[in-house]
Formats: C-alpha cells, sequence, structure tokens
C-alpha cells in the first residue's frame, strides 16, 4: 500500500442538519491517516468545523453551496477524483445518481450509510447497525457489506477504551447526557429538567457542540443548579476522559451511543431522528442500552453497572480500526490497478504464468505448454489485430493477464492473476479494467464473453461481480459456465 494514495472524505455537516457525518466520516479517516492522504470535501463549513477537520485530515476541498436537486449536485467532485482516488461518501444525499458518477470515473467507491433507501453501486457499504442482513441493500453484484459494531466508527480514544477493564466509577454519580453535537430539536434541555426531577443528588454532566443554537436557552437555565456542569466542544480524548467518569449515560441513538458503550457503562438512549431507528433497535435489542424515559430511569441505576458493560465488551472489542485498515489496503491496491499493453519483453513472464500448476488445473487443456508452442502462440497473438492482450501490475509490480480476441463485435475474454495476488478481490477488478480499456481502444464491441471451468469458483465469482450473465453453454465446452456482457450502446 502506497503511502500517499488519496481518500476523499464527502460529508455535509452544520447547525441545521447536525455533525453526525462528519464525525463519523472523521473517525474513519483517523484511522486511515497514517497511511493515506486523507482529504475532506464539504459544502462552505465555518472556520470551527474548518478546523476540526484539519485536526484529523490533510487537506480540505471547499465546494459552494449546492441543494441536492440542482444538476450540478450530481458532478461536483468529477473535477478532483480519477482512477487513482478512493472516494468515501457519508450522507442521504449521495443517492445511486450521484454514486454513478464517481463510478464512471474509474474510482473505488466507499459509502457510509445507515438508511439502505435506495440502490448502491458502491465498492464497500458500511453499516454500523448491528441486526442488517445483505438482503436489507440493493447492491451492484461487486459490492463487499460491512455490517454491525465490528466494523464501528470509533474515534481513536474510544478505541482504546473498549480495550481496558472498566470498573464502576468511585464516588458520587455522575450521570452523562449528551444529545449530539447540534441537537436541533433541544432534547438536551428537555431530558435535563426531567432528571431534575429524579436525579437530585447526582452530577448531571452536559454535553453540547459548537452546532448547538440552543445554548443562550440551555444556560439560563442550568444557571442556578450547581449538580449541572456543562461543556461544550469536547475533543474525542476529554470525552472518553469524561464518559469514564461517568457510570450512566444517556444520549441519542447515535455514533455517541457506540462512544459510550466502547467505554461501557449504564446506557439508555433515545431516538431523536429518522435516521436513527435501525441504530436504535438494535441497541435496545442486544441490551447494549435501554429505551430512555422518565419511567426508566430509575434510582438504583449502579446495579445495572457490570451486566451491561459485559454486553457492551460482546459488540465492541477495539479491533474496528484494524478491520478498516485491512479493507482500505485492499482497496489501494485496486486504485494501483494499471493496465498496459503486453510485449515481447513479456513472454517469459506469460508463459510462467500460464504453467502455474494452479492455473494448468483450472485450464481446459491441462497439460503443461512447451516454451517454443508458447513462443509462437504469443508471438502470433502481439502480431494480431484482433487480439487485444493487457497486463495488469500493482505499483508498477505485475499482477495479472487479460486477453480478448475480437470476432466482428464479440470479444472473448480469457485472464489469469498471478500467485502473489490471488485471494486479494483483484479477479472482478481485473475484467473491469480490461473491458474498460478494450472500450476505448474498440468501440465496435458490443458483445463479451468468457468461459470457466464450473470448478473455478473464484473466476465464477469474478465474472459474477462483474456484471456478466450466464449464458447458453458452448456446444465445445459443455462442463463449462459460459458468462455473456452485453455493453451498454451509445445512441
Amino acid at each position: 500500500m502506497t503511502s500517499n494514495r488519496r481518500i476523499i472524505f464527502r460529508a455535509d455537516g452544520n447547525s441545521r442538519i447536525g455533525l453526525g457525518h462528519v464525525v463519523r466520516s472523521l473517525a474513519l479517516a483517523a484511522m486511515l491517516r497514517d497511511d493515506f492522504e486523507c482529504v475532506f470535501a464539504i459544502q462552505e463549513p465555518d472556520e470551527t468545523l474548518k478546523e476540526q477537520i484539519l485536526q484529523t485530515c490533510h487537506g480540505i476541498i471547499t465546494l459552494p453551496i449546492c441543494k441536492p436537486d440542482e444538476v450540478r449536485f450530481t458532478y461536483e467532485l468529477a473535477a478532483y477524483i480519477s482512477e487513482e482516488e478512493i472516494v468515501v461518501l457519508d450522507g442521504y444525499n449521495f443517492g445511486t445518481e450521484y454514486q454513478q458518477t464517481i463510478k464512471s470515473r474509474d474510482a473505488v467507491l466507499f459509502c457510509i450509510d445507515d438508511i439502505h433507501s435506495y440502490p448502491f453501486v458502491a465498492d464497500v457499504i458500511i453499516n454500523q447497525a448491528g441486526g442488517l442482513q445483505a438482503s436489507n441493500y440493493k447492491t451492484a453484484p461487486y459490492t463487499k457489506l460491512l455490517l454491525g459494531p465490528e466494523y464501528a466508527l470509533l474515534r481513536e480514544p474510544f478505541l482504546k477504551a473498549s480495550k481496558i477493564k472498566r470498573g464502576l466509577p468511585k464516588g458520587k454519580l455522575n450521570i452523562l447526557l449528551n444529545m449530539g453535537g447540534a441537537d436541533p430539536d433541544n432534547y438536551t434541555l428537555q431530558i435535563a429538567k426531567e432528571l431534575a426531577e429524579t436525579q437530585s443528588t447526582a452530577t448531571i454532566q452536559v454535553i453540547v457542540g459548537s452546532a448547538y443554537k440552543h445554548l443562550p436557552e440551555l444556560q439560563d437555565w442550568l444557571y442556578q443548579l450547581k449538580n449541572y456542569k456543562l461543556h461544550q466542544n469536547l475533543s474525542a480524548e476529554d470525552m472518553q476522559k469524561l464518559m469514564k467518569r461517568c457510570a450512566v449515560a444517556i444520549t441519542s441513538a447515535s455514533g455517541v451511543a457506540y462512544e459510550y458503550a466502547a467505554v461501557g457503562g449504564v446506557l439508555y438512549i433515545k431516538q431523536t431522528a429518522d435516521n436513527q431507528s435501525g441504530l436504535f433497535k438494535f441497541l435496545t435489542e442486544t441490551r447494549i442500552a435501554q429505551s430512555y424515559s422518565t419511567e426508566t430511569i430509575s434510582q438504583d441505576l449502579i446495579d445495572k453497572f457490570d451486566s451491561q458493560v459485559a454486553i457492551q465488551r460482546q459488540y465492541f472489542d477495539g479491533k474496528s480500526d484494524e478491520r478498516l485498515r485491512n479493507i482500505f489496503s485492499q482497496l489501494s491496491l485496486i486504485t494501483n490497478l494499471k493496465l498496459r499493453h503486453a510485449t515481447i519483453a513479456d513472454l517469459q513472464l506469460v508463459f510462467d504464468w500460464n504453467n502455474d500448476p494452479e492455473v494448468r488445473k483450472r485450464s481446459f487443456n491441462p497439460e503443461p505448454i512447451l516454451l517454443e508452442n508458447h513462443t509462437r502462440w504469443y508471438k502470433a497473438k502481439l502480431e494480431d489485430a484482433n487480439a487485444k492482450f493487457y497486463i495488469a501490475e500493482v505499483n508498477g509490480k505485475p499482477a495479472a493477464q487479460i486477453r480478448f480476441d475480437v470476432n466482428a463485435d464479440t470479444a472473448t475474454i480469457s485472464y489469469l492473476i498471478s500467485d502473489g495476488f490471488r485471494g486479494k478481490g483483484l479477479g472482478h477488478n481485473v475484467l473491469h479494467k480490461g473491458i474498460s480499456k478494450l472500450k476505448r481502444e474498440n468501440q465496435t464491441i458490443k458483445t463479451i464473453v468468457g468461459l470457466v471451468q464450473e470448478n473455478n469458483m473464484a473466476s465464477v465469482r469474478a465474472f459474477e461481480k462483474a456484471g456478466f450473465a450466464y449464458g447458453t453453454t458452448d456446444p465445445q465446452h459443455p462442463n463449462a459456465h459460459r458468462f455473456v456482457l452485453e455493453l451498454p450502446q451509445k445512441i
């Protein structure tokens, strides 16, 4: 994986729509910034938000204000991306058409989602809410789904906290109240008032963010209440330290609930937005958290502490960052995958690849190839105007070959992945990039066909992921799968 491969994170946030998308995108950026150049694309952030972003990312792309229903919104990132970028989208306005624009640039696309309300063409989707199945999503054949808290987008202090044994905080009971950085409907003040009626002996630690627009009203109410402490714009480190002091927390059913669960304690949650329904259901059904209401808050809160922490530790093991770095390492291979024309200098390389015992076993003719025969065949292919022969390289290292034999408007495909690059998810990407290159060089091609042995499951899956359909059987190879891809034709 190269150290300067660029990831563009695209999310918006302000006092009106909240900062949830920005915060969790930054959590992912923090996991990846040591291995990638992380750049954040956002519509005209205020100075405070800019500063917050630059604490994690290497740069900002400031986009002009543009409504999602404007035509230019779909193409706002087009000038910044190519096949060498990984793009991460987090927001409800980045629907299928927006994603297709990014994929048309041959960029790798990673979507952070929590509503699964439209079809996706992303390479990877992460939804950290539990209780989901692949059937909840409509995706492209190649899309990889990362579902559940094992991929939790936790900021670094909370990842560390989840690896440490959690004990009951000593001293007076502290209750944390955090309904999100923006909390546009001001649930913070509502619940603070409710706690004043039932928790007079506890210290209530109230947290709001820079986008919280009800601050004067909250401050006026808190003015004479000595057991309430107000905190604004806490860093992740300070937030984690405060959470460790609090045996009980009341939060929105959002990323902050995951953060407190990673620290550990008695957790009550309230759904404050429609997009939180899946996370609310998962947290309450697994008993990671309990639904908040004035009736559920009891006097014996700390009696539940140990049992709830035990449940939380089953889901938050402090390894989500490791899992996600592995995923992006694989995605980086795709961005580093380049195709070039095969040359006579590749003769020995192609010979060695095709004589690999694993390749011969999966071939229609399993017998070893003689160098003399290979040399004649290879030279003939290079001279054949109807043969397109490419070598795929990762970071300049040969990784695969792909060949198209053209007959009229149909191309028959043959490819292989070299031994050192198998099992890394390159198969369908080699097919995609090979087909894209072929289309640029021969615009008359309408159909692409591939034959695969039935027991060659890796190739079968690669053709499926690349969007090929199962065609009628080839009479000469009745025991093989015949895959067919009809290319869209320009009108």
